[in-house]
């Protein structure tokens, strides 16, 4: 059975997630999904955890250049993004080179014309001022209710 913290916690994190989805899909930075598809929550104790694709911290601040990124998830990419002409999903494979050469060459920038950044800190922040805040609040009205239940428990005994 969860605690009420426990529930709370679940609570915050997943409107957590469900903010960073938002956020992603405002930005127009949906592809395939995978990046929604990868967001984990996980609570240990008083430990709330987020964890995310591995691409996530790329649409947050760029990429240098350096190493080819891969061509197969750029394919995925191709294949799965709107907007796209024809003839990129029709020569998938070559254009999926080209791009991966042009990062290896020239990274990504972020901010740019297709992502203004701030995906994922933009979200947190905000998380951080309103959200945490509220949880904390909640957390201290528990918490009071359960001291209070116990001074009573206490006092019964007592007498």
């Amino acid at each position: 059975m969860q605690s009420d913290n426990e529930r709370l916690y679940r609570f915050y994190i997943e409107r957590l997630r469900l903010k960073l989805i938002k956020k992603y899909d405002e930005l127009g930075l949906r592809a395939s999904g995978k990046y929604e598809n990868s967001l984990e929550t996980q609570i240990q104790g008083n430990t709330l955890t987020m964890l995310g694709a591995y691409h996530s911290i790329f649409m947050e601040k760029g990429r240098g250049s350096g190493g080819f990124p891969p061509i197969k998830e750029i394919e995925n990419w191709i294949e799965v993004k709107r907007g796209l002409p024809q003839i990129f999903k029709d020569k998938k494979r070559q254009f999926a080179f080209i791009i991966a050469r042009k990062i290896a060459e020239e990274g990504i920038k972020v901010p740019n014309e297709y992502n203004r950044g701030k995906v994922i800190s933009e979200v947190i922040e905000e998380f951080l001022a309103d959200d945490v805040y509220e949880m904390i609040e909640k957390l201290g009205l528990i918490w009071t209710r359960r001291i209070k239940s116990d001074l009573v428990k206490v006092f019964k005994q007592a007498a």
